[in-house]
């Protein structure tokens, strides 16, 4: 498609957007009379509220960009196509068994995409509404947020089905100036939810951008104290080990890359421990297994350094936001170096007889 083809469905997707909330029926019509349209609604809908919803995080990634912010850009919009492609899929699958021998699957495809954007919108409301109030919301509220929305792309669905077991069908669609003007009024109000999310994220940005971007070289190292899971019993401060240079491991037992690490980092610990270096390894599991699975990971595995289990305290004082993540800590205890992903043991060794040196 034409980059001008692509712009002219940008500007009209207020409109075609307050269709698909306001007039279902006519806006489906419409996408099925043009065999096209329901695919750059959800598309422009999606960039939208990656930039309402998700700012503090696209923020965050531009200020880390090299730092791996580029991939966390990605991310953010790669989020927000985690709910929209399953609803469209869905809806689109849906519509295509139950049109029977009047299927269509193309058209029938950007159907459901139109049909998702209400739930998708329905979401967005809510999720507004916990950046609003700042805090999460009771479990049971996050669930009827999901029946409503997927009550209401539901209803679109039967529309869309009805549509498509009516073909062949007058191609005409109903596009009475008032009528676009009452959609494109929709649209806007519906847009402005984003909005709304855009400026309470804004606000909220400005407010910490400190806390914005990965630690930097230079800073001090925030203390901590965590409990051991390497069989060794009690808590670990990184505050006991002032005057040794400390290399701190960010990394997890689902995370492919740091256990692909793991025995090059048991290798170099060996290698440099003579030199008043410590490594510490900071499981970082995320809630997703619990210290006695970590311990038995361990035990299984070997751990030839100290490794403390994190509930979360230390990645965010670190303001980790990829695994593996490794921090070289100097002497004095500031912070020498940052690797945020894999790494290679010369340019590690590197890193760390730089510290040692000094």
């Amino acid at each position: 498609m034409a980059s001008g083809e692509f712009v002219v469905h940008l500007r009209d997707s207020p409109r075609a957007l307050g269709d698909l909330l306001a007039a279902p029926t006519r806006a489906l019509r419409g996408i099925e009379t043009r065999e096209s349209g329901g695919f750059w609604i959800l598309v422009a809908w999606c960039l939208a509220a990656a930039i309402g919803l998700r700012f503090t995080n696209l923020a965050d990634a531009v200020v880390g960009f090299e730092a791996g912010g580029g991939l966390r850009i990605v991310a953010v919009l790669v989020g927000e196509l985690t709910q929209a492609i399953p609803a469209a899929l869905g809806a689109a699958l849906a519509i295509v068994v139950l049109a029977g021998a009047k299927r269509e699957p193309s058209v029938d495809l950007e159907l459901g995409c139109a049909a998702a954007i209400p739930f998708l919108f329905t979401r967005a409301v809510f999720r507004t509404a916990v950046i609003l109030v700042g805090r999460e919301p009771p479990l049971r509220l996050v669930q009827a947020s999901y029946v409503v929305a997927g009550a209401w792309t539901v209803a679109l669905v039967v529309i869309a089905v009805r549509i498509a077991r009516a073909r062949p069908q007058s191609r005409a669609v109903d596009s009475s100036a008032a009528q676009h003007m009452r959609s494109r009024l929709v649209g806007w109000s519906a847009l402005a939810v984003l909005v709304v999310a855009l400026g309470a994220s804004l606000t909220w940005t400005v407010r910490n951008v400190a806390t914005l971007g990965p630690i930097s070289q230079g800073a001090a190292a925030p203390d901590f104290t965590l409990p051991r899971v390497d069989g060794k019993p009690g808590e670990l401060s990184l505050s006991a080990y002032r005057g040794r240079v400390v290399v701190l491991d960010f990394w997890a037992t689902w995370c492919p890359p740091c256990l692909a690490a793991l025995p090059m980092m048991h290798e170099l610990s060996r290698e440099v421990e003579p030199k008043g270096v410590t490594f510490i390894g900071v499981d970082s599991e995320g809630g997703q297994n619990s210290r006695e699975e970590v311990a038995s990971f361990l035990k299984d595995h070997g751990a030839p350094y100290p490794v403390v289990y994190d509930d979360g305290t230390a990645n965010e004082l670190y303001r980790i936001k990829v695994l593996p993540t490794i921090v070289v800590v100097g002497k004095g205890g500031a912070i020498e170096r940052v690797f945020i992903g894999s790494t290679s043991k010369k340019t590690l060794a590197s890193a760390i007889d730089a510290a040692a040196s000094r």
